[in-house]
């Protein structure tokens, strides 16, 4: 029976509904091609690209889910809360609350099955857009089988469903429970009191929230990279919960200033925000949302790669750089480098990756490979760096604490100062490493270096990473070349002529070097852009939506206001200073979120609070999000006030 009410309220609020509608179908077609991508990359082989698709597809639905569940958390319940008259009516002809909810639940389900078929349909393809795209750029191989099962967009529907009923099950359980004549008094006049278990909660996230950058202050970088993201949705989280309070907040002070800017719209704009405190914490929301998390998607990468090239100049000594374009180079290519004309010192390496075990910090430092590390306990660990013999300090300047790598020993290692005090071992500590066949290896630390920001956490004899190969030969990744006191201009010519004897072999130096760490930085960002392209067109979407339920809702208090005498320019001039407000505030808790953020992640990546950031990138995100907001305000005020008053008030009715 509350399925075909259900149905019939729907149709007959077309205009209530649209909002919810909209960002329904931007849900499923986002969390459609997240569960398309994931079982298609479970379902192939790692040569046909499926961990790299599933490696892609893992944050990329994490972040599209954290950003549904609040553009829809949001849309649905000013939905419900725009309805309060209906409901209260409902409730006046002995309508119970469960009956309430319920209906209100059958809405959410008719909802999200019409909006099932179109956002499948454009998930899916989106999903094929995205795997064309990441083929095209050479991240997965073009045979990659675009092949899923229903199992995936059944699920992709059901997230949404759950997430759209957990939305709005807070507003309808308020509704239903409220007695008939308090629902219609609430109707008219919006209560002023801010429920006590969504402040509490909210205090209890935003709690959470902190405690999770204090985590962040203390982490490495990388962690704290791969955490930032999720607290901004976990704050925003807060703020969403607590949007009342930021409403209450804001329309206090900016109502003040606008009645003493403008004595004659201000006194009505302070009155309004005084009022509609909910209202206004609710188009903040989601225009925060897009500034939070739009300033920590573009920053957070900027800032790694400054850090990272800030120690890549300081720890390239070498002159020249030899690079392969194929798999890599053979070992003998450092051999072949030291003797070129003007060659001083010549060192190769290679990337590898290594842990150290929970048993090391003992040992007696002569392990020979063969010892059992079964039941050691895998430790800290990271990438690592495996160098040929040669005098390493005369290429690389790792920013050496403790300890030195002139001399090393056969197994002699570096440890990063993160990965040192993770391991809780020092210089002259015997250490215990699992590389790449998982057996045990005893090895020395002979240093503590700080500059291993893309280079690795570890630096080891090759020879010793050789071993663990299970019969491979190893292949050099690059060969650093310094040239001897006054012989630059003939290593580089005698580089050159190895360039033609062996065409494969690139030879870098700084300039070309840092213009090759620019385009690898472009390529890994692309996934990052694409990510924030769609995120941000999905919030800007409920921005739009949001700021549109808010603005035509209020058509009929436009109607009364030109009835008593205001003239359209008068109310039009109130609705762009609220809008105004609306903007400010949510700029103001947006930038505050991401701010916060960043600073603990700078602290943890750089040790200072106060990240350097990019004027024209902080300019586009603030700049963007105000002018998207108060540009959708103004012509959804214009379209509102073309009805005539009577027209509006009996729609309104």
């Amino acid at each position: 029976m509350l399925l075909p009410l259900a149905w019939w309220t729907i149709r007959s609020r077309k205009a209530s509904f649209a909002g919810s509608f909209v960002t329904m179908l931007c849900a499923l077609a986002l969390t459609t091609c997240c569960a398309v991508l994931l079982d298609a990359g479970a379902g192939a082989s790692p040569a046909q690209g499926g961990a790299e698709v599933v490696s892609f597809a893992v944050p990329f639905g994490f972040v599209c889910l954290c950003v549904m569940a609040f553009a829809v958390a949001g849309t649905f319940s000013l939905s419900v809360q725009q309805r309060t008259r209906e409901i209260a009516l409902l409730r006046a002809v002995a309508a119970t609350p469960g009956q309430v909810r319920r209906l209100i639940a059958h809405e959410v389900l008719v909802l999200t099955a019409v909006a099932a078929v179109p956002g499948c349909a454009l998930g899916v393809l989106l999903a094929d857009g995205l795997r064309a795209w990441l083929a095209a750029r050479d991240m997965i191989p073009a045979s990659f089988p675009f092949a899923f099962g229903p199992v995936s967009v059944v699920a992709a529907v059901l997230i949404c469903w759950v997430t759209a009923e957990a939305a709005v099950w807070s507003s309808g359980r308020r509704a239903s429970r409220v007695r008939a004549v308090q629902a219609l008094g609430e109707a008219a006049v919006p209560r002023r009191r801010v429920g006590a278990a969504r402040t509490c909660l909210g205090l209890v996230v935003l709690a959470s929230g902190v405690w999770g950058l204090v985590a962040i202050g203390s982490s490495d970088g990388p962690g704290a990279a791969n955490t930032a993201v999720s607290m901004v949705m976990v704050l925003m989280t807060a703020v969403g919960l607590l949007s009342p309070w930021v409403g209450k907040l804001a329309g206090s002070v900016f109502g003040a200033l606008c009645r003493a800017l403008f004595p004659a719209v201000g006194l009505l704009v302070k009155a309004n925000l005084g009022a509609g405190y909910r209202r206004l914490g609710a188009a903040a929301g989601p225009l925060s949302l897009t500034v939070a998390f739009a300033a920590v998607a573009l920053l957070v990468p900027q800032l790694k790669w400054d850090e990272q090239w800030h120690q890549e100049r300081q720890r390239l000594v070498a002159d020249e750089v030899v690079r392969g374009d194929g798999a890599g180079l053979p070992v003998a290519a450092a051999r072949t480098a030291a003797a070129v004309p003007g060659a001083g010192a010549t060192v190769g390496a290679t990337g590898t990756f290594v842990n150290v075990l929970g048993d090391g910090g003992g040992g007696d430092g002569d392990g020979d490979g063969d010892g059992q590390g079964d039941d050691a306990a895998l430790g800290p660990g990271g990438m690592a760096q495996a160098v040929t013999d040669g005098p390493l300090d005369a290429v690389l300047d790792l920013g050496i604490t403790h300890g030195s790598m002139r001399h090393p020993g056969p197994r002699d290692i570096a440890l990063s100062v993160d990965l040192a005090q993770r391991a809780h071992v020092g210089v002259g500590d015997t250490v215990t490493l699992s590389m790449e066949d998982d057996r045990p290896e005893k090895a020395r630390v002979a240093a503590v270096y700080t500059r291993s920001r893309g280079f690795g956490e570890a630096v080891l004899p090759l020879r010793l990473a050789a071993r663990h190969l299970d019969g491979e030969q190893p292949l050099l990744d690059e060969v650093y070349v310094r040239a001897a006191p006054g012989a630059q201009r003939q290593l580089a010519d005698g580089l050159r002529a190895l360039h033609r004897a062996e065409p494969s072999w690139r030879m870098l130096d700084h300039a070309a070097y840092r213009a090759e760490a620019l385009r690898a930085r472009d390529a890994s960002m692309t996934a990052t852009y694409l990510l924030l392209l769609v995120v941000t067109a999905f919030t800007s979407i409920s921005v739009v939506n949001t700021l549109v339920m808010t603005t035509m809702e209020r058509s009929g208090e436009f109607a009364l206001l030109r009835l008593v005498g205001a003239t359209p320019g008068q109310v039009a001039r109130m609705m762009r200073l609220e809008n105004a407000v609306a903007v400010i505030a949510a700029l103001v808790v947006g930038a505050a979120v991401a701010g916060a953020v960043l600073a603990v992640f700078s602290r943890a990546l750089t040790g200072s609070a106060v990240p350097h950031l990019p004027a024209g990138t902080v300019a586009l995100v603030l700049g963007g999000a105000g002018l998207l907001a108060l540009g959708t305000g103004i012509v959804t005020t214009r379209i509102a006030l073309r009805q005539s008053p009577t027209a509006a008030l009996r729609g309104a009715g």
